[in-house]
Formats: structure tokens, sequence, C-alpha cells
């Protein structure tokens, strides 16, 4: 009906013509349609509001400020992860530019056109019931929406691997050739974005194997092609140590915070706030009862359809920790690094809250996470203790330096309120010896932290200032006329401002007299 109301485009009004191709799609269509414009309601409404983060600085500021070869040279020498994004993100800010809602589109429509993957991927295993629920789930799911205005690769990685397993199932299923290979291109695709998407690619080339033999490797050739057209970027960005510092973070803490994450979003501290794990409590205990759901009430086929997305799950989670536990050269173990893990899990949960076995129980558990996800991501979309922090607010504030100054605060906060700043700033470290000199120090921190301690300024400093910039807060400290003193850069180090560690900016300063 609605190929031929379009065909009559000529002769029919055009609006009877959209009316017919209306009424010619089915409801689920447009119950999927719906939750895919409610994604893009809560991706895009606030995409442009949050102020840059660290890692976002270093894509907009670094690797996207010049040509598609200086981009391209960038994401080897600064980044630890394959160039798919940053070349899709360097044409795309050609027309959008680099600002925050240009730059970040990317990611946000990445993350709404995950919504209908999920379903297709959940509907493939266990029809359209389950499958409406896995896109509600992915619709109002808090990390997915969190990556969805990041201005980074890892929504284009959930979007990538969730394509890649719904072309798995769908060759395990009819073992089409055409299939097969989609599901190698995705593959590829997914591994160029992020180095992560070789594990859930792994599980899915054993299944592969295990049912279709022979006739998998018209996919699996294009996936061991990517692999070494990749190999020796790889092996230069490892030798960079870029992520070495995972390592040094407790591997149990991130385990918990990879859950607790998957659950509520970033919360935590990526935007420089205190841990909230009751806040993960409910969606946790919630998606643990359908976990038991699924073992107590489901039957052998409904078992069966899970396993694929279980299996997937479960070795993109497993398969790093075990790696870090062997090997703590090897740990990489981060919760959006393992974020291809993700919807497969949300699909095993959609399906468990949708048992027929279990109808009433598993409603109520569904409803329950679905109104908490959705509640949840209003509350952060509002929330500016929940956001990323306002550097952009805190640059206005703080204006054009009037004489040498130094900017104390988190030292993830350091990139972004450069970018802001746009007057020269520049990072310090606390080895450098040279005497700098200053007339003025800024101290921002975390919401309201008390005042520094003298010793930490030295005699003159008096305070001329304090103000609110969103979830941060600004001291100013001044010498009288047109002082300047030494500056007690290590000292200043140790200032208390709610963040975990502490920078310091220079701005409109150069060295003193040795």
């Amino acid at each position: 009906m609605e190929a031929g109301a379009l065909r009559r485009g000529d002769a029919v009004p055009f609006a009877q013509s959209v009316a017919e191709a209306v009424r010619a799609r089915s409801r689920v269509f447009w119950i999927v349609a719906g939750l895919t414009v409610l994604a893009a309601g809560l991706r895009f409404a606030t995409l442009g509001v949050q102020s840059y983060h660290h890692d976002e600085v270093v894509t907009a500021s670094r690797i996207l400020r010049g040509s598609f070869g200086h981009a391209m040279d960038a994401v080897g020498f600064s980044e630890s992860a394959p160039p798919l994004y940053y070349a899709l993100a360097w044409i795309w800010t050609q027309f959008t530019g680099t600002g925050e809602f240009g730059l970040r589109s990317v990611s946000a429509l990445a993350g709404v056109a995950t919504v209908p993957v999920a379903y297709l991927l959940a509907a493939e295993l266990r029809g359209r019931r389950v499958g409406l629920m896995a896109a509600a789930l992915v619709a109002v799911n808090p990390m997915l929406l969190w990556y969805s205005q990041e201005a980074r690769a890892y929504a284009l990685l959930a979007l990538l691997c969730a394509a890649s397993l719904l072309y798995c199932v769908r060759a395990l299923r009819h073992g089409r050739r055409r299939d097969l290979t989609i599901w190698g291109v995705v593959s590829a695709l997914a591994l160029a974005t992020h180095y992560f998407a070789v594990f859930p690619i792994a599980a899915e080339i054993f299944l592969l194997v295990r049912r279709r033999g022979r006739e998998s490797l018209a996919g699996i050739w294009i996936v061991i092609l990517a692999c070494l057209l990749l190999a020796p970027l790889a092996v230069h960005q490892m030798s960079s140590g870029h992520a070495e510092w995972i390592g040094g973070l407790s591997l149990g803490h991130r385990v918990w915070e990879t859950a607790a994450t998957f659950v509520t979003g970033e919360t935590g501290d990526i935007i420089g706030q205190p841990e909230r794990p009751a806040l993960s409590y409910v969606p946790l205990a919630l998606c643990i009862g359908a976990f038991a759901l699924l073992a107590l009430r489901a039957n052998r086929d409904e078992r069966r359809a899970v396993a694929v997305p279980l299996l997937v799950g479960v070795v993109a989670v497993g398969v790093p920790i075990v790696m870090a536990l062997i090997s703590s050269g090897k740990d990489y173990v981060l919760a959006r690094n393992l974020l291809p893990a993700l919807i497969p899990l949300l699909v095993v949960v959609a399906t468990a809250v949708t048992l027929p076995s279990a109808r009433r129980l598993g409603a109520i558990l569904g409803a329950a996470l679905l109104a908490y996800s959705l509640g949840f991501c209003l509350w952060v979309s509002t929330s500016p203790e929940l956001q990323r922090p306002n550097w952009d607010a805190v640059a206005s504030r703080l204006g054009e330096p009037q004489a040498p100054r130094a900017m104390v605060t988190w030292t993830l906060g350091e990139a972004p309120l450069r970018h802001y700043l746009s007057t020269g700033s520049f990072q310090v470290r606390a080895s450098e010896q040279y005497p700098w000199l200053v007339h003025e120090v800024d101290f921002v921190s975390q919401g309201f932290a008390p005042r520094p301690p003298h010793k930490l300024l030295g005699p003159g400093f008096h305070e001329s200032a304090h103000e609110g910039a969103g979830a941060l807060f600004i001291r100013r400290y001044v010498l009288p006329g047109r002082r300047l003193a030494p500056l007690r850069l290590r000292l200043l180090r140790r200032a208390r401002l709610n963040f975990r560690t502490t920078g310091v900016l220079l701005d409109g300063v150069g060295p003193g007299p040795g």
C-alpha cells in the first residue's frame, strides 16, 4: 500500500499519500519510532548545554583543529584508539563546527540510531515484544545517554557492536552469505572505532565458526583484514603509554564502578564529584531480579535465545578482567571501555522481564527499571551537580588576565579551562623550578570549599571576590597595587578543592629572574 501510494504521488495530493503510508505501518513500527524520538529528545535537548570535559577538549582542540591529515596524525600520537570516529567527526564538523552541539551531534545521532538496532536485535532473538522492551531500555539508559553527549567514540562503538551482534544473530539463524558479509563489514568498522570491540567480535566469531563452519569465512576474512591494517597503529599507540594510568587504580573498584555506571551513567569521579553508589542499588537490584527470573522461569527455547547476547556480554566484560588479573601491563578495564557489553546485557534483561511465565512480576520489574532510568536521565539533564563541570562559566567569570595570575583547580579541569579562556594559559608542573611571579591567584573548587590557608599564598594576598559558576566555586586573591610575588607552586597543589588531584594554570605570566 505504501509503495503504491508513493507512486501515485503525481495524481494524489501529497498529504493523502503520507496518510496512506502512515496507515500502512504497523503499531510496532510507531512504537519503535516513538522510542527513537524519545531517545533523540533526551540526547539533543541538552546536547550543547554542558561544557566540554577533559577528553572532549582533546577531540575538539588537539585532533580536529587542522586538516584531515593533521587529525589522523594526531590520533596516532595522542590517542589510544583507532581513527574511524575522528575521521567521521572531522568530516562532520566541516559543516557544523567544533562547538559543543555540532561536535557532539555525531555521538547523539549514533546513540539515537542504536534504539532501532536494539529492537531489531532483540526481535530477531525472541520477537517483537522483547524487541520493544530492549529498545525502551536502550532509549533511557543513563550510560548510553551520557556517551551520546560525549565528543568521543563510545556511542559509535556501542552502535556498531550492537549492529555486529544483530548480523551475527541473523547469520546464525539463516546462514545467508549477505548477513555474514555485512557482519564482517560492521565488525571491521567497530574495530576501527575502538580496540575493545575485539572482545565481543571474538565471541561472535566463535559462535559463527561453531554453527556455520567454513561458511563463516565470508565475513571473518574482512575482520582479519581490519585487524592486520590496524595492528601497526595499535602497537605504536600502546608504546606511547596513553592508557597506562588505568592500571594505577584499584581493579576491584573499577569492576564495581562498571556495574554501577552501566545503570546510572557517569556520576562520580569522571565529573569530579564524590561517588554515589546508593544511586545504583535500585536498578542493579532490578537487573539481578530479571536475571533470577530468567534462571527460574525461562524454558529451554528462551534460555537458548539469550545464550548468544549473554555470551557476548560476558566475554566483553570478563576477558578484559581476566587479562588485567594475569598481567597489570594489560589492564585497561574501565566502564566506558566495556560499553560493548551493555546492549547485549540489556537485551538479556528485556527477554527476562517479558517472559510469558513471569508476566506480572516481569512487567513490574521492567516498568520499574524503565521508570527509574527515565527519571534518572531527566534528573541528570536538569541537575548541574550530575553534569560535566561548567568550565565555560568559570572562564567567563575569570575573564581576560589584567595581570600575571595563577589558577588552581582540578587537574582534569585544566584542559577545558584553557580551551574556554583562549588567553594563552598553560599548565605548570610541580617539578618546574622557575620562580613564577604573579599578582593574582584564583581557586576553582567543586562546590563550596573553605578558604585556603595563608601559607599557600604568602604575605600580602587578600580575597577580592568569591562566586559560584554552576556546581563550581571561585575564590580570587590579589596583591595590593601592581605588586608581584613568587608563586608557591608546590604548596598550591595541596589546596583542598574537593577534587582528587589539583593542578595549576598560569596566564599572562612569564618566569621571574633566576
